[in-house]
């Protein structure tokens, strides 16, 4: 048996950048030669400055094939550089993203169930980064959809749409970070995400003061006890002494029921209230009256003025962001 020739050593950068390479070409067995032809093979390179401010280089050796499948745009780009005696190993075609930025596209492309994309907050970050650059609608929606997936915290997701405010497909995130944000005390708003919401904290934190100014005056007014809605009024007329119910509960609320709107950390949602008053007993209060009364609350979906503070806190952080305000549902044809 003939002896083989013997390598000489390569670097470890050397092995890394040729890591990436053999990781970026596409191994398809179909129709071989022809995605093998020379004028269709395309090189790219990123390059990044890494701690010590060195300039990293890595190089990718791709076929036009993948890029016009999954982004058409650079595929048109690259197939005018390569007429241009551009995108060789001699001249390459430099990206404006990292190493590891575009190798998460790569593997995104490659995405096969031996091998699948890693559904991870970076990953997906960065798939989101290149496909919106290369204007590369797969890639955006798959990387949305992942991370909406992972559930990640208000405030992170409220900093996603201030990088990507320019992708219509993340604005919708807007309304339910912000919902959620300000039902939270400030003081379990941890400093990271102080930071990450650095720009809507202020008006996270204004809401909040005008939700606790709000309940504080439900506290203290109460619902006043309906006697009955038109359609009972025989029924009602069954409460003869509608005025002492209502004294009683105004009682039964300012002894049992105001105070719990006033706990700031974690106030009573309207949800929460009905579920209360269902449960506590109000002894001098005609069940009729109570029952109608319960009935007219649960019609209701929060306390009153309530929608309106949260919409316009949405409304204002959607300005901060540059998201583009949702004009009014189109109404029906009429037939």
């Amino acid at each position: 048996m003939a002896d083989h020739p013997k390598l000489a050593p390569r670097s470890t950068e050397d092995i890394e950048n040729q890591m990436l390479v053999d990781k970026a070409e596409c191994k398809i067995s179909v129709n071989v030669v022809d995605f093998y032809h020379n004028n269709r093979m395309v090189v790219i390179e990123t390059q990044e400055i890494n701690e010590t401010g060195k300039v990293i280089y890595s190089r990718f050796k791709l076929h036009l094939s993948l890029l016009e499948l999954h982004a058409p745009v650079l595929a048109n780009f690259l197939t005018q550089a390569l007429e241009s005696v551009e995108g060789t190993e001699e001249n390459p075609v430099i990206l404006p993203f990292t190493t590891r930025e575009f190798t998460c596209f790569l593997d995104w492309i490659h995405d096969r169930e031996w091998r699948p994309f890693k559904i991870m907050e970076e990953s997906l970050v960065d798939l989101l980064r290149v496909s919106s650059t290369l204007k590369a609608d797969d890639g955006i929606s798959y990387a949305v959809s992942g991370l909406e997936s992972l559930r990640l915290p208000s405030a992170r997701m409220l900093q996603l749409v201030g990088d990507f405010h320019h992708l219509p497909e993340v604005h919708c995130w807007v309304g339910p970070a912000v919902k959620d944000l300000i039902q939270r005390p400030l003081g379990e708003i941890t400093n990271s995400e102080a930071q990450q919401i650095a720009a809507a904290y202020p008006t996270i934190a204004r809401t909040r003061e005008n939700i606790q100014r709000l309940l504080t005056q439900v506290s203290q007014r109460s619902f006043a006890l309906k006697l009955a809605d038109k359609d009972q009024q025989e029924e009602a007329d069954l409460c003869l002494t509608h005025k002492e119910c209502q004294k009683a509960w105004k009682l039964v609320w300012r002894e049992n029921i105001g105070y719990l709107l006033l706990d700031f950390q974690k106030p009573l949602t309207y949800r929460e209230l009905l579920e209360l008053l269902q449960n506590t007993d109000f002894p001098k209060v005609n069940p009729s009256c109570k029952a109608r009364m319960l009935n007219w609350l649960s019609r209701k979906t929060d306390y009153p003025g309530m929608k309106e503070l949260v919409e316009e806190a949405v409304a204002s952080i959607e300005d901060i962001y540059h998201v583009p305000r949702r004009g009014p549902a189109p109404e029906n044809p009429k037939v």
